[in-house]
């Protein structure tokens, strides 16, 4: 048996020491190979799940053959669900905004470029933890506990946050939409 599949056993069964060896030795070139894939945010990020999903689930893996060859596979596959996701995602709001061009008709643009204004300019206005977490909730897309975590605070005060933004948007743009 080599190093790397004594490893694998030991981490089933729960050796830290020997997670820590694989991930030393693995991380750099996976990192790199994710990195042809992904930019390099996103390909540490994927290589660390593998590296979080191996540790969590090595006592039920079976790994034929190689463990090099195994983790090469399984940052692959990762980086090409993460493509796929990001191409998904680009498609959707590519149809999004071709739906909003064809709706908006020459005579509303003035409108829409109002409205445009009149929302920046309510977003200027909000305190900048409201204005943040707003914006993060609304145009990074980002859940309330990823944003929460972040600013290290609860869930419970981007919620609030994010309300008071709404109410305070609401009646700022109150007269657009009522004229």
């Amino acid at each position: 048996m080599n190093d790397d599949k004594r490893n694998i056993y030991l981490i089933a069964n729960g050796d830290r020491e020997a997670f820590e060896k694989l991930f030393r030795k693995w991380y750099p070139v996976l990192e790199s190979y994710a990195g042809h894939y992904l930019e390099a945010e996103d390909a540490r990020d994927v290589v660390q799940d593998v590296f979080f999903n191996l540790w969590k689930n090595a006592s039920s893996m079976h790994i034929r053959g190689e463990v090099g060859a195994y983790l090469y596979s399984a940052v692959r596959n990762r980086c090409l669900s993460v493509l796929d996701r990001k191409n998904l995602r680009e498609r959707y709001h590519s149809s999004v905004r071709q739906s909003v061009l064809d709706a908006v008709s020459d005579s509303s643009y003035s409108s829409v470029r109002e409205l445009g204004t009149m929302l920046s300019d309510a977003l200027d206005a909000l305190p900048e933890e409201q204005r943040a977490a707003f914006m993060k909730s609304r145009s990074d897309g980002l859940k309330y506990k990823d944003i929460a975590k972040d600013g290290g605070v609860s869930v419970k005060t981007i919620e609030y946050r994010i309300s008071q933004a709404l109410r305070h948007l609401r009646v700022a743009l109150a007269d657009f939409f009522n004229s």
